[in-house]
């Protein structure tokens, strides 16, 4: 809840479930909680995830060297990392031609990696949501990611404002 000026902001200007972007974020980094420092401009995955969203500096070093005019970085602001976050799952979403499963695996093991687990799998099996979810899971940290972002997504819906 805390973010939700900034999640509906990302909804607006990427057209990305907020309840999604949520879960990616929570996953990450707990909304800032699990960083060090805490916060929205701490640092988690031994010092290359940078802020709420994890962005990875080996990934996207040009984002992460960005600063605002006063010197300070862009990712350490919630907003920014957030938006960038937002940005990053927008353009998987394209890139998968919708697949949100691809998608969000995407964010943690990388697009290439997402798409040639599903091409390589068998037509039918591709078609299962199980066996989809199952292979990607296994390309990403904790071999869980994909299936715990829909698990938080899902419990964020049913949670009564």
């Amino acid at each position: 809840a805390r973010w939700a000026p900034q999640l509906t902001a990302a909804e607006l200007c990427y057209g990305v479930d907020p309840l999604l972007l949520a879960a990616i974020l929570d996953r990450e980094s707990l909304g800032g909680d699990a960083l060090s420092p805490k916060g929205p401009g701490g640092k988690g995955d031994h010092g290359h995830g940078h802020g709420l969203g994890q962005i990875d500096d080996r990934s996207h070093p040009w984002f992460l060297t960005s600063t605002f005019d006063d010197g300070k970085p862009l990712w350490a602001d919630a907003t920014f990392n957030l938006m960038y976050a937002a940005r990053l799952l927008r353009r998987n979403l394209d890139l998968c031609q919708g697949d949100q499963a691809v998608a969000i695996a995407a964010y943690n093991c990388g697009l290439r990696r997402a798409r040639n687990a599903v091409a390589a799998m068998d037509p039918k099996d591709a078609e299962s949501p199980t066996l989809k979810i199952s292979t990607l899971d296994k390309l990403t940290a904790g071999g869980d990611y994909l299936s715990d972002i829909l698990r938080r997504r899902a419990e964020y819906l049913a949670t009564p404002l």
